[in-house]
C-alpha cells in the first residue's frame, strides 16, 4: 500500500520568495479524466530519488480547485511543503501604504501622501532637492488665450521653499528607498490581482532513495461532450437491429500539453462546488474597554460540567486506522480519434487493450473497426476507459469513440399532439442491452439504401441518459404517410349518495373520452405509438391493452397496423368525486330536493329527507313569526320617534300633549307583549332546532 499524503495548504503556502527554491524537474501529466459535470481530474507521475522539488504550471484561476483538492501518493517520503505566489487582496496591500489605489492612479494626490518626503526634482535647466511641502493645481492662460490646468510643487530645500511646475520635470525621485518600495509594491500587487497569467505550483518530497510520486487534483473544464451516430436497416428488413457508435468531443484547455495520456471519460452527475481558497481572509474580533487600574472584569461563568472521566477515556482510546489508498494504480485505457488533423498527430502507440467489436458487413459509410472503449458502472457514474494513450497539445480537441456495437431497435411512429396534431413522428427505439448506461447526447441517423449501396441521412435526435436494460424512443422525422384524428367528449355523473352522524356524502364522476382514428399508409405497415396524457387523479379506464407503458408525463398505446388499414381507439379515463355536507346546514329547499330525487336514494331515504324537511320547514315557520315581530316592534319604534318629536313642539298642558302620552303607553304595553311573544318564539325554535337534530343523528344510510 502507497503512503498517502494529504497537503494542508492553510500551512504550506508561502509567500512568493518560495519561488526561489529552484526545481529540479517538472512533473508530467499520466492520466487525465474528464466528467461530464465539467471538472477534470489530473494524475501527474514520475520517479523522484531522496530529497526532490517538482513543479508544474496551472491557471490563475483554477489555483483555488488546486488547493481544494491536491492530493500527493508517495511510497517512501514524508510530508513536504507545496508552495505558490501569494495572492494578496488589493484592500489589505493598500491597508499598510500611506496612499490609496486612487491616489495612486493621480500624480499629485501622489505625492500629496508623501508631505515631508525627500524628493530630487530635475528641469530642464537646474535640480533641486527637498521636502514634498505639496502640490496644487493652477489654471495657466498660454498666449493664444488657451487655459491649460497645471500643477504646482512646492519643496522646502536648504535654501528656503522653490517652487517648480511639475508637468515641465523631466524626473521626480523618492530618495528614500522604502517609499520608492511602498510604490512598487503597489503597483505589483495591481499587476497580480489583474492578471490572468499561470501560476507555478512547487512541491517539495523529502525522502530516501528512488520511488515513484503521484500527484492529483480537481479542477474545472470543458465537460466532454458526446455525439452519437446510428445506421437503421432499410425500410422492410426485418433485422432489428441498430448500429450505435458514439463519440466523445474532448478538449484540452490547460495551461499544458497532454503528451502520452491515459484517457478516461466519466458520465455522472456528482456534488461540485468552489471556494475561495487563493485570497486572504481576516477574522472580526470583538472590541473591549481598555482596562484602567482599579476596574475589573471578571469573565462571566456559565457553568460547568464534569469532563475529567470523558477525557480519560479519549486519552486511552485506540486510534482509528487510517485507509491508504492501494499502491498500484490502474492505467487508463483510449482509443483513437477523429480529428481534421491526421491520426499520427495525437496517437502515441502504446499496446491496445481488445475492445467489444461487431462485423457490421458493407453497412453504412461509418468506421467499422474503431477500437470503443471499455466501460464499467458505478454508482453514481459511467467509466470508458481507452485501449491507447494519447498526445493533446493545449488548446487542441479531439474525439474519441467510446460505444460502437449493435443495438436492438424497432421501428414506431411516435405520436404526440402538441408536436404536430395529425402526422406521428418517425421514430426508433432502442434498447441498451449493454454493460453500462449511455451518456445523453446528440444522435445523427442514417438509413441504410439498397438504391444508393450505402446509407442516407434522415434526420437528427436527442438521446437521454439510457441507463443498462432501459429503453428510449428516439424521433427524428415527421410521418407524413401516416394520419391520426381526435376527438373529444367529456361528462359527468352523480353517484351514490351516503347519509352518516349527520354528514351527506355524495360522489360523483368526470369522465374524459378520447377516440383516435388511425389510418396506415398504403403500402406500409405502421406500428403506431400514441402519447395519451396522464392528468392528476384520472385512471385509466380503456383501452386494457397488455402493453400499455407510462412515461413521468404520458400513458403510451402500442397500436400495431397493416398497410391500407384504419383503426379507431377510444381512450376513457375517470375521476370521481366526493363532496361532504352537514344536513343541519341544508334549507328546506334543498332537503325537499334530496327527498324528490330518483334514482340516487331509495324510497326509504327519500323518505327521510321528506321529514327532515317537514322538520327543518318547521324551524323556518318559527323564524317568519320571529321576524315579524321584529318588524312590528321596529314599526311601534319609529311612530314612537315620530310622538316624542310632536311632544317636543308642545308647551303647557294641552289635550292634545294629554293624547300623546297616552299613545306612548299604549304602544310600550305593546312592545312588551312582543317581547313576550319574541322569548316564547326563540324557545320553540331552540325545542324543534333540538328535535331536528336528533333526527338527523338517528339517520344511517
Amino acid at each position: 500500500m502507497k503512503k498517502f499524503v494529504a497537503v494542508t495548504f492553510a500551512a504550506a503556502l508561502l509567500s512568493s520568495s518560495a519561488l526561489a527554491l529552484a526545481a529540479e524537474k517538472e512533473i508530467p501529466v499520466d492520466r487525465v479524466i474528464l466528467s461530464t459535470s465539467g471538472l477534470a481530474n489530473f494524475v501527474h507521475q514520475m520517479d523522484v530519488k531522496d530529497n526532490a522539488k517538482v513543479e508544474f504550471p496551472v491557471r490563475f484561476e483554477q489555483v483555488d480547485d488546486i488547493l481544494k483538492s491536491l492530493v500527493i501518493f508517495d511510497e517512501k517520503g514524508r510530508l513536504g511543503g507545496v508552495t505558490l505566489p501569494g495572492k494578496e487582496p488589493l484592500a489589505q496591500v493598500f491597508k499598510d501604504l500611506p496612499f490609496t489605489q486612487a491616489q495612486l492612479q493621480n500624480p499629485m494626490l501622489l505625492l500629496n501622501a508623501y508631505q515631508g518626503a525627500a524628493v530630487e526634482a530635475t528641469g530642464n535647466s537646474a535640480t533641486m532637492k527637498g521636502k514634498i511641502v505639496q502640490v496644487k493645481p493652477e489654471v495657466i492662460v498660454t498666449e493664444d488665450g488657451t487655459r491649460v490646468t497645471k500643477h504646482r510643487l512646492s519643496l522646502m530645500t536648504a535654501d528656503g521653499l522653490r517652487q517648480a511646475v511639475l508637468e515641465d520635470l523631466q524626473s521626480l525621485n523618492f530618495e528614500n528607498e522604502k517609499i520608492r518600495g511602498e510604490i512598487a509594491r503597489a503597483l505589483e500587487a495591481i499587476r497580480e490581482n489583474g492578471s490572468a497569467e499561470r501560476r507555478m505550483l512547487t512541491v517539495s518530497l523529502p525522502g530516501e532513495g528512488a520511488r515513484p510520486v503521484t500527484l492529483s487534483y480537481v479542477v474545472d473544464a470543458p465537460l466532454w461532450k458526446t455525439a452519437y451516430r446510428m445506421v437503421i436497416p432499410e425500410q422492410g428488413d426485418k433485422e432489428q437491429k441498430g448500429l450505435l457508435q458514439g463519440w466523445a468531443i474532448v478538449e484540452n484547455m490547460t495551461a499544458s500539453d497532454w503528451n502520452n495520456v491515459d484517457m478516461t471519460l466519466v458520465s455522472g452527475n456528482p456534488v461540485t462546488f468552489k471556494q475561495s481558497l487563493y485570497e486572504s481572509y481576516y477574522v472580526p474580533r470583538e472590541e473591549i474597554p481598555v482596562q484602567v487600574f482599579g476596574r475589573v472584569m471578571p469573565r462571566t461563568d456559565h457553568g460547568a460540567v464534569n469532563v475529567g472521566m470523558a477525557m480519560a477515556e479519549l486519552d486511552g482510546a485506540a486510534p482509528m486506522p487510517a485507509s491508504a489508498p492501494s499502491a498500484k494504480r490502474s492505467r487508463a485505457v483510449g482509443a483513437s480519434d477523429l480529428m481534421m488533423e491526421s491520426t499520427a498527430d495525437f496517437y502515441d502507440g502504446g499496446s491496445a487493450v481488445p475492445a467489444e467489436q461487431a462485423n457490421y458487413g458493407g453497412r453504412g459509410t461509418l468506421a467499422q473497426a474503431a477500437n470503443a472503449a471499455e466501460s464499467s458502472e458505478a454508482t453514481t457514474q459511467v467509466l470508458f476507459r481507452f485501449p491507447d494513450r494519447f498526445t493533446v497539445k493545449s488548446g487542441q480537441s479531439m474525439m474519441l469513440p467510446f460505444v460502437s456495437r449493435d443495438v436492438p431497435m424497432e421501428r414506431v411512429s411516435l405520436y404526440q399532439p402538441e408536436t404536430h396534431p395529425r402526422h406521428p413522428l418517425a421514430s426508433v427505439e432502442i434498447k441498451n442491452d449493454g454493460k453500462t448506461g449511455l451518456p445523453p447526447g446528440v444522435l445523427t441517423l442514417y438509413e441504410e439504401s439498397a438504391l444508393l449501396k450505402g446509407t442516407s441521412f434522415v434526420g437528427d435526435a436527442s438521446l437521454a441518459v439510457v441507463p443498462v436494460g432501459d429503453k428510449r424512443m428516439v424521433s427524428y422525422a415527421l410521418d407524413s404517410k401516416m394520419t391520426i384524428d381526435r376527438d373529444f367528449k367529456r361528462a359527468s355523473q352523480e353517484g351514490k349518495v351516503t347519509v352518516s352522524k349527520g354528514i351527506i356524502r355524495a360522489a360523483s364522476t368526470n369522465r374524459m373520452e378520447t377516440v383516435y382514428t388511425l389510418k396506415a399508409p398504403a403500402k406500409e405497415d405502421r406500428v403506431i405509438v400514441i402519447e395519451h396524457p396522464r392528468m392528476g387523479e384520472y385512471v385509466l379506464i380503456e383501452p386494457k391493452l397488455k402493453d400499455i407503458e407510462m412515461t413521468d408525463t404520458h400513458y403510451r398505446f402500442r397500436v400495431p397496423m397493416k398497410a391500407g388499414e384504419s383503426k379507431t381507439l377510444p381512450v376513457i379515463m375517470e375521476h370521481e368525486n366526493f363532496s361532504s355536507y352537514s344536513i343541519i346546514n341544508l334549507s328546506h329547499k334543498q332537503l325537499v330536493a334530496y327527498a324528490s330525487t330518483r334514482g340516487k336514494l331509495d324510497n326509504n331515504a327519500r323518505r327521510i329527507f321528506a321529514k327532515l324537511a317537514s322538520a327543518r320547514a318547521a324551524i323556518d315557520e318559527v323564524d317568519t313569526k320571529v321576524r315579524e315581530v321584529e318588524r312590528q316592534k321596529q314599526s311601534i319604534f319609529q311612530d314612537q320617534n315620530r310622538v316624542r318629536e310632536n311632544l317636543r313642539s308642545l308647551s303647557g298642558t294641552s289635550d292634545i300633549q294629554q293624547k300623546y302620552l297616552r299613545k306612548l303607553n299604549e304602544q310600550e304595553d305593546e312592545v312588551t307583549k312582543l317581547d313576550v311573544l319574541r322569548e316564547k318564539l326563540a324557545a320553540e325554535r331552540v325545542q324543534r332546532e333540538r328535535a331536528l337534530k336528533d333526527m338527523i343523528m338517528d339517520v344511517e344510510f
